[in-house]
């Protein structure tokens, strides 16, 4: 660089600077740093190393001097810290520390090509001195390198979660101790965020397979109800700019639910299922209440509810099928699309929510589809506020009852569940910044809050006068929201068309070419399966492998024309379908190339294959069950619109 007279020319870079290249490339992947690093005034002094490259020292936090590469070889002191690691399985890093990016370019250069790698590095004009002094291009080009410069946990969730996939495989950790040594504090805290996100990670991933055939069934049985009620398109915007309050069932809903009472003038009131018969027992009538498990406990929230009830029930299809025969007000399916792949034919292209891993964060994204503004939670504890687990009062209580005694109270029920989770529980701060106790599970939740939060244009509110923490809520008291934002009436919707059985007919002529395309996939796949086995045995013999790979060609073009069915297949082989993605990962993270990768990829293959053939079975069952429930449906609704 060379300074100019004109200070609008205060720098004239040469056109193969290493800092354009680098900061192209940075404005094409992360714009936000990019404008960061752009408006640093001035950058470190570096000085040529011994062999050359260029070094830097930079204050620490005690005002010591350190020295962040060898003043000898920093590129072989780079190589020795990278060359011992095992980077085969792991498909994701994070390195605590950049420096001038020694370490980070060994470690790109070592591990898969679809390895991920989250820097995190808080001096913005160190990054600046690397971006002008070493050409780092096509590190920042290949969309594989993330930045983290802010003790930011929101940016973290909101940058990450898309390779959550990835993470479960293994979050591997790289530290640069001259890094650390200069900002000790920001990297001790980045890595607690980095643990919270690795549980948050694990406890999606083990949901999903372990539920994934469970939601699977639930959505097939219900898809009779799918079809006969409205979905969610009616709702959009329907209550702009009004309050709207989720009411959960925390401990700490005791505190404040006396001032619900007359709230539903002024205010949506969103109940999350446990809550709908305590609100209704106080004189309040929500406009919606929340419902989304598929466990038959929940019936026991819609038991005893009254004939005129008002309130709209809105649901994922996947909820206990009783609760839709039990509910007597207005019900409203979200869209799915497991349930529209069943239904291709009828094309109903149904309105979605993101999906929320309990009825809280249904409530919350009903208030975003809704678009109310602001959105205040309620008894949304998300811990165990006073040693309690949930707000007296509810269900629960009904359901433990039997157990009860002088010697065994409501109380000690309630501790009773919290100490069961005992090798779960973790210590977080709650609304005032003081120690609370949640369970993994629950953490997971406030996670998902969290990142929803840093994303949404509403004014999130939590006055739940108790609980956890929540980054992106503002934490007021109820008394205090009514008074600022409930002044205005809330009309209640009137215009829910009501449930259209004359559906059901063409449900059962879909569900039985889903059950006739089912049982193609499973032959196909029977075809198949010794046709790969027969490859895997003979990679020696590559004429043989070729006439079976044309023959497998044959059989692959017929299941690419029953790909709808296929994927909903893979529903029911969640397990399957991870262990396959792991194994394809691992291929890539350890490098393998011949005869070996051959061999592994084929063996994926045969593994997959019989995945197929016993789900495809499998479905063919399901559907079976489907045909029946939706012949009986037929029976017992007259063909017509019911209110």
């Amino acid at each position: 660089m060379n300074a100019s007279a004109d200070p609008s020319y205060r720098y004239i870079l040469d056109p193969q600077a290493p800092y354009l290249r680098n900061l192209a490339a940075l404005w094409a992947t992360d714009p936000d740093l990019a404008r960061q690093v752009e408006a640093i005034e001035e950058s470190y002094t570096v000085e040529p190393s011994k062999s050359g490259e260029p070094t830097v020292a930079v204050t620490g936090v005690e005002g010591r001097k350190i020295h962040l590469h060898s003043r000898y070889q920093p590129l072989d002191e780079a190589k020795r810290l990278i060359g011992p690691m095992d980077a085969s399985g792991c498909m994701a890093f994070h390195v605590h520390g950049f420096g001038l990016g020694y370490h980070v370019e060994q470690l790109f250069e070592k591990i898969s090509t679809e390895g991920i790698i989250a820097v995190l590095e808080p001096d913005i004009r160190l990054l600046r001195t690397a971006f002008e002094h070493r050409d780092l291009s096509q590190l920042i080009a290949s969309k594989r390198i993330y930045f983290f410069t802010e003790p930011n946990k929101t940016q973290l969730l909101v940058k990450l979660t898309s390779w959550a996939a990835m993470f479960t495989m293994g979050f591997e950790k790289v530290e640069h101790a001259p890094s650390i040594q200069a900002r000790p504090d920001f990297y001790a805290q980045m890595q607690g965020w980095i643990d919270d996100f690795l549980a948050y990670c694990r406890t999606n991933m083990n949901t999903l397979v372990l539920n994934g055939k469970r939601t699977a069934e639930n959505l097939a049985r219900n898809i009779g109800w799918y079809a006969a009620t409205p979905g969610l398109g009616r709702l959009a915007g329907r209550y702009r700019g009004m309050p709207a309050v989720i009411v959960s069932a925390g401990p700490s809903l005791r505190k404040n639910k006396h001032l619900l009472k007359g709230l539903e003038d002024n205010a949506v009131i969103i109940a999350v299922q446990t809550t709908l018969q305590p609100l209704l027992e106080m004189g309040i009538e929500p406009h919606f209440v929340t419902s989304l498990d598929y466990h038959e406990i929940c019936t026991r929230f819609f038991e005893k509810l009254p004939a005129t009830l008002r309130t709209e029930l809105v649901a994922e299809p996947k909820a206990a099928r009783a609760i839709f025969n039990m509910m007597p007000g207005p019900i409203t399916l979200l869209g799915s699309d497991y349930c529209e792949r069943l239904l291709c034919e009828h094309q109903l292209n149904r309105p979605r929510l993101n999906a929320g891993a309990t009825v809280a964060h249904l409530g919350y994204y009903l208030a975003e589809h809704l678009q109310c503004d602001p959105i205040v939670f309620v008894g949304q504890d998300l811990g165990f506020s006073d040693g309690l687990c949930y707000t007296p009062g509810t269900s629960y209580e009904e359901v433990w009852r039997p157990e009860l005694s002088r010697f065994y109270t409501l109380e000690m029920k309630q501790w009773e569940q919290i100490v069961r989770d005992r090798p779960i529980l973790r210590r977080i701060p709650d609304q005032q910044g003081r120690p609370m106790y949640t369970e993994e599970r629950l953490f997971t939740y406030l996670q998902q809050f969290e990142r929803d939060f840093a994303t949404t244009r509403a004014t999130i509110i939590d006055a739940s006068e108790g609980g956890a923490q929540k980054r992106g809520a503002k934490v007021m008291k109820l008394a205090d929201v009514i008074e600022q934002y409930c002044t205005k009436p809330v009309n209640r919707l009137e215009d829910h068309p009501g449930l259209d059985w004359s559906t059901l007919g063409r449900c059962i002529v879909s569900i039985e070419k889903r059950r006739s395309e089912a049982g193609q996939i499973g032959e196909i796949a029977q075809n198949t399966l010794p046709l790969l086995e027969e490859i895997r045995d003979h990679l020696d013999d590559q004429q043989r492998v070729n006439r079976t790979i044309a023959r497998i060609d044959l059989l692959r073009a017929r299941m690419n024309e029953l790909g709808q069915c296929y994927e909903l297949i893979s529903q029911l082989m969640q397990n399957t379908e991870l262990d396959r993605f792991q194994q394809d990962r691992k291929i890539e993270a350890e490098k393998v190339e011949g005869i070996e990768r051959q061999r592994r990829q084929v063996q994926r293959d045969v593994d997959n294959v019989r995945g197929v053939i016993e789900a495809s079975g499998g479905f063919v069952k399901l559907m079976d069950d489907v045909l029946t429930r939706l012949v009986e449906m037929q029976q017992r609704h007259p063909v017509g619109r019911a209110a």
